[in-house]
């Protein structure tokens, strides 16, 4: 019996002597991808600087100023040539990036921030005081973020390397908002915010403080940076998300204009390609059984449907119920996704993976499908039966598939539907008058506080002229907040507010696909396309 516990004993050390040493061998690192299947021999290979990298992007932005707009085009470049005050790290908290740090008085209304010394602008000068001071002014005017934070705002006084910002009140969200990457409060120099003024910056103009600065446009075709050799970098090597240390390991990046998303695969099975962008999800199968692919995944928003209340029939309540109770997501979802590992069902208006905004709390009728209670709703609402328009943008396959559905999910319970398709462009020009569209179908990037979700923007056309005081109050009192908890009771409320008055109905959280080539390593997936910080193996 002893001889036989001892033997027992004696296989089990040396199983575990031979796990230890396998796990020692493989050591891969699947960060930044779907499987990891490329980077088994990552971790025996030093970073090699040098080399481009070809990038395959989906949509030509309409400008890089990434202060302008807050489209995901424009962002996806734009943070590689500009950079923030305070920016999000990797677990979406607010961090110091061009700060150095920060103060606040007593009563929370004066910001005294401090610059870090030295940090160098793509033409050679240093960031100043004056720099920040005029990129915030610029901000307050430009950025859909930096108007509703301008409200707050008093003055902002420059000194040296400090900037002092006073409130007319507290407002507990504007580190948040000058951390945000949409419509970002990039500092540029003083010289190119004043002469730029309300306008998009021109080519010229484009001059950042990031790890890769601008080298030339060709519209139609592509976007080119190159590595910026004296990038003032941060120290911080764990922050990751758009803070703390950034390497530029490549020369220069190319950001090629391909909107066929076969060409993108079959560029990057040639190699014409190193990385390629928003791949649909039904072409994951291909990309997973492509040994040279890796898939990238990342969270991206959620697919909407915006009612157009300004005017009948959707500025009656009960239109807006009909219509809730008559779209089954789960179909539409399906149908507009395909394959599952690309939408999820959750009602909130921001993801779980952002625990400081998430609450699942006022999202009980988020899946609230049910035809009877749709056709009753709408017999005992002022609807007259005219045919209802549903614009979308049909050179996107998901739009356009959502909206063939909710057309006939909308039918079945008594509505009459037209749908109206228009190219992207097209369809942006549109959305501005109610007179042609009475449901819009759209996409919202992620977004990181209750100040950027554009969707409920009071009274404008992304918003479908959204009108709430109960709205309005909740955002006074999500910026005067100072605890969590009082922070996830208003968010919670203010999913109650948006079921209770649907300015919009929400169908799924989406995840963006993208690919690159096992040949990338170190690749570090987070909301979009970083390229500090990873290189290419020639192997």
């Amino acid at each position: 019996m002893e001889l036989n516990k001892i033997y027992k004993l004696a296989i089990s050390f040396i199983s575990i002597l031979l796990l230890i040493t396998l796990i020692g061998c493989s050591n891969s690192d699947t960060s930044g991808t779907e499987n990891g299947k490329s980077d088994t021999e990552q971790t025996i290979e030093d970073p090699q600087a040098g080399g481009t990298l070809n990038v395959a992007f989906a949509a030509e932005p309409d400008t890089i100023d990434w202060m302008y707009t807050g489209a995901s085009s424009t962002r996806d470049i734009g943070w590689h040539i500009f950079e923030t005050l305070f920016a999000l790290d990797k677990n979406y908290e607010t961090k110091p990036m061009i700060a150095e740090g920060y103060e606040v008085n007593d009563d929370r209304t004066v910001y005294t921030i401090s610059i870090r010394e030295g940090v160098k602008f793509h033409d050679g000068s240093t960031v100043t005081a004056e720099d920040v001071a005029a990129s915030i002014d610029r901000w307050r005017k430009v950025s859909s973020v930096g108007k509703i934070a301008s409200q707050y705002i008093e003055s902002v006084k420059a000194t040296e390397l400090t900037i002092e910002i006073e409130l007319n009140e507290v407002y507990n969200s504007l580190l948040v908002d000058m951390s945000a990457p949409k419509s970002a409060l990039m500092i540029i120099p003083a010289e190119i915010a004043e002469s730029a003024g309300e306008q998009p910056l021109k080519p010229d103009q484009l001059i950042g403080t990031g790890p890769f600065k601008f080298e030339k446009w060709d519209r139609g075709n592509e976007i080119v940076l190159a590595k910026f050799e004296d990038y003032s970098a941060r120290t911080e090597e764990d922050w990751g998300g758009l803070t703390g240390k950034k390497v530029a390991y490549f020369d220069q990046i190319n950001f090629k204009i391909v909107k066929d998303p076969q060409v993108v695969v079959n560029g990057l099975k040639t190699n014409l390609y190193d990385y390629g962008q928003s791949i649909p999800p039904d072409l994951y199968t291909v990309v997973e059984s492509t040994p040279t692919i890796d898939p990238v995944t990342y969270i991206n928003g959620y697919s909407i449907i915006t009612p157009d209340k300004s005017e009948a029939p959707f500025d009656d309540l009960k239109v807006r119920q009909a219509l809730n109770y008559a779209l089954d997501k789960k179909t539409i979802a399906q149908a507009a996704y395909g394959n599952e590992k690309f939408y999820s069902f959750d009602g909130a208006l921001f993801v779980p993976e952002q625990t400081k905004l998430y609450s699942e709390k006022g999202t009980d009728m988020y899946l609230a499908y049910n035809t009877n209670k749709a056709k009753d709703l709408l017999e005992q609402s002022d609807y007259n039966g005219k045919p209802i328009k549903i614009m979308y943008a049909n050179n996107y396959d998901d739009y356009k598939n959502i909206s063939e559905v909710v057309k006939q999910q909308l039918e079945a319970v008594g509505f009459k539907v037209e749908l109206v398709p228009y190219e992207w462009a097209t369809y942006l020009e549109k959305w501005a008058d109610p007179a042609n569209w009475d449901l819009v179908v759209i996409g919202w990037s992620t977004r990181f506080s209750p100040n950027e979700l554009g969707m409920l923007s009071l009274d404008t056309s992304s918003s479908g002229w959204y009108q709430s005081e109960r709205w309005e109050n909740l955002i006074a009192q999500y910026s005067n907040v100072t605890t969590d908890a009082e922070r996830k009771e208003i968010l919670g409320e203010m999913n109650q507010t948006v079921y209770d008055e649907l300015p919009f109905v929400k169908i799924a959280n989406e995840s963006t696909l993208d690919i690159k080539s096992t040949k990338v390593k170190d690749y570090d997936s987070w909301i979009g396309q970083r390229f500090w910080n990873t290189w290419k193996s020639d192997k």
